[in-house]
């Protein structure tokens, strides 16, 4: 009886170390997993990204993690394949495990290639050709290296006319990405950027209300400048000249400029400071020049 009781202790931690075995699911449309840690968000603003042969998608749909389709709007020939290049990655080796692929809702790539670049070693490596995918979705484990480069080529689609459509592209890179980089914002105290943080060079798009405790804009330049002697200042005269002519102050953007682009706060709070200033100090010519007539009102 004491066997039987081991025996099924036994059995039962197997089954528990065989459940939380760790395992990657293939991000697709069908699936709510595994893209948390791609490296590939926003690949086309982060890194290199070019497309040759026949056939071209919308790069800027491709890497945004919707899983909103894209086609092809002409089909691939295989004496010209489609070819995705993705340059200038990070140099992070895979030694954890990495994993690249896509997922397509409609005419997927049936026979194709992927290769990645090793840094390293500085060869390419060839980690899946396909002759006759069958899923709508594809995903092969990266080999140990450091992938700088990733080349996927396109020869054949499930479509008649080989017409392609993919969902999203993909690279997960547990060690060399946080979750959602370039989706969630990280601050970087001290300026640098570095994993999570979105380069000081592109943009957070949201559509919709911000709302925060507090907002600090960094910026240069700041125009203490108008206090010094060797300022120019404006005549009330040639600011009213520019505002009849131009309809609004120099230097401001007018309406059709904002309702167009909109404002970038720190370069709007800079030129509004800059008319503050200049406006004080008008005023305080203004003011001298009130006190000098009223000197001479009483001497007369």
């Amino acid at each position: 009886m004491k066997y039987l009781i081991l025996l099924a202790i036994g059995l039962s931690l197997c089954t528990e170390l065989s459940a939380q075995q760790e395992q990657v699911i293939s991000p697709s449309n069908g699936s709510v997993a595994s893209l948390e840690k791609n490296i590939l968000f926003y690949a086309n603003r982060r890194f290199k990204v070019t497309q040759s042969g026949s056939g071209q998608l919308p790069l800027n749909l491709l890497f945004d993690g919707n899983m909103d389709a894209v086609y092809t709007s002409n089909g691939i020939s295989p004496t010209n394949p489609y070819v995705l290049l993705i340059e200038d990655l990070p140099d992070r080796h895979t030694q954890r495990g990495g994993w690249i692929g896509w997922s397509s809702r409609y005419y997927e790539p049936k026979k194709f290639k992927l290769e990645v670049f090793d840094q390293w070693n500085n060869n390419w490596v060839t980690i899946a050709d396909v002759a006759n995918n069958p899923n709508a979705y594809y995903i092969v484990r990266v080999p140990s290296l450091s992938v700088g480069k990733i080349r996927f080529t396109v020869y054949e689609t499930s479509q008649g006319e080989n017409l392609m459509g993919l969902s999203e592209f993909f690279f997960i890179h547990p060690e060399a990405t946080t979750a959602y980089d370039n989706l969630l914002v990280n601050y970087s105290p001290n300026g640098n950027v570095g994993i999570g943080t979105i380069n000081p060079t592109e943009q957070l798009s949201v559509k919709g209300k911000i709302r925060a405790h507090e907002i600090k804009v960094e910026t240069s330049n700041w125009p203490d400048y108008v206090f010094k002697a060797d300022y120019k200042l404006p005549s009330l005269t040639e600011t009213e000249q520019f505002i009849k002519q131009h309809g609004h102050l120099r230097e401001v953007p007018n309406a059709s400029e904002v309702e167009a682009d909109g404002v970038s706060l720190g370069e709007m709070n800079k030129i509004l400071l800059k008319k503050i200033e200049e406006l004080t100090l008008q005023v305080i010519e203004l003011n001298k020049k009130v006190d000098r007539q009223e000197e001479r009102i009483k001497l007369k």
